[in-house]
């Protein structure tokens, strides 16, 4: 993608999202995730009605009488975008691909956390780390997400390491944030005990692209097809309506195994389709948390 390109897009999503926050997003963003932190504060006397589990052991050992702990509520969080931009991420049956809606994502986010006052960073994944940006909480810090997300490259046919991404966010974050997780999930297997250990420590919430041609794919005929992660050619039949079930039972039995996966770390999926707006979902979804809470 030439500068010039790359810029037009940049800025298409920024005028788009930048809107629909302010409209739209920021309430709901605000209402889901404000004062979730809580950070140490000091220690103070021990007094009836304390909760046992905040008393500060070793400054009770050391003095001679029980303190207990006090937290107060951390003034901002820290936002990081995890975004899947292996090949299958470029591919898009619409007029986006799977990369410019993890964009369109990504500015979401970043801009409802800048605006709610909160660091927003960024991680780029393939079958590697491509690249981490730093939280930071500036309007041209949001700008910044978008553009990496759209210009990053990672390597010709790259198949997607979640398990990888996942311990290396593990190990990235030091304090509790919240973690936007974007892919296209191809292949969640084995990775289970990543993402427990994440949602212990953490607040994660995948974003699951999904291609409604891959839902319910039209009667095209025979396609040659070509896997963007494998580089293999295939043949598929989709005249025949057998194959057209079995393959759109297929698609749906791995959307089926993603929303398990999560679920079972008690997190929720968010599904967003090609061809639809994200702010829908999103929104759903934080009103869903907000009444939860």
């Amino acid at each position: 993608m030439d500068t010039r390109e790359l810029l037009r897009k940049v800025r298409r999503i920024e005028i788009v999202t930048r809107r629909l926050v302010h409209e739209q997003m920021s309430g709901s963003y605000h209402s889901v995730f404000k004062g979730r932190g809580m950070s140490f504060d000091q220690v103070r006397l021990y007094q009836p009605g304390d909760e046992i589990r905040l008393i500060d052991w070793n400054v009770s050992a050391r003095t001679g009488d029980v303190y207990i702990k006090e937290f107060v509520e951390e003034r901002e969080l820290t936002v990081l975008v995890a975004v899947d931009i292996s090949s299958s991420m470029e591919t898009g049956s619409g007029s986006l691909s799977h990369r410019e809606v993890a964009a369109e994502l990504a500015a979401t986010v970043a801009l409802s956390a800048i605006h709610n006052g909160d660091r927003v960073g960024l991680l780029l994944f393939s079958d590697e780390i491509v690249k981490f940006v730093p939280p930071k909480k500036t309007r041209g810090h949001g700008l910044r997400v978008i553009r990496e997300v759209l210009a990053a490259e990672s390597s010709e046919e790259s198949g997607t390491d979640l398990k990888g991404a996942l311990a290396h966010i593990g190990l990235l974050l030091k304090r509790r944030s919240v973690i936007f997780l974007v892919s296209d999930f191809l292949d969640v297997s084995g990775v289970e005990r990543e993402v427990r250990a994440l949602t212990q420590r953490h607040d994660l919430i995948p974003l699951h692209i999904r291609d409604p041609l891959h839902l319910d794919p039209p009667p095209l005929g025979t396609i040659h097809a070509h896997d963007p992660e494998s580089a293999s050619m295939q043949d598929i039949p989709l005249g025949f309506p057998g194959f057209r079930r079995a393959y759109r039972e297929a698609v749906h039995a791995q959307i089926s195994e993603v929303e398990t996966l999560f679920r079972r770390a008690r997190t929720d999926v968010i599904p967003i389709l090609l061809g639809e707006s994200p702010i829908g979902p999103m929104l759903s979804y934080f009103k869903l948390r907000a009444r939860r809470h």
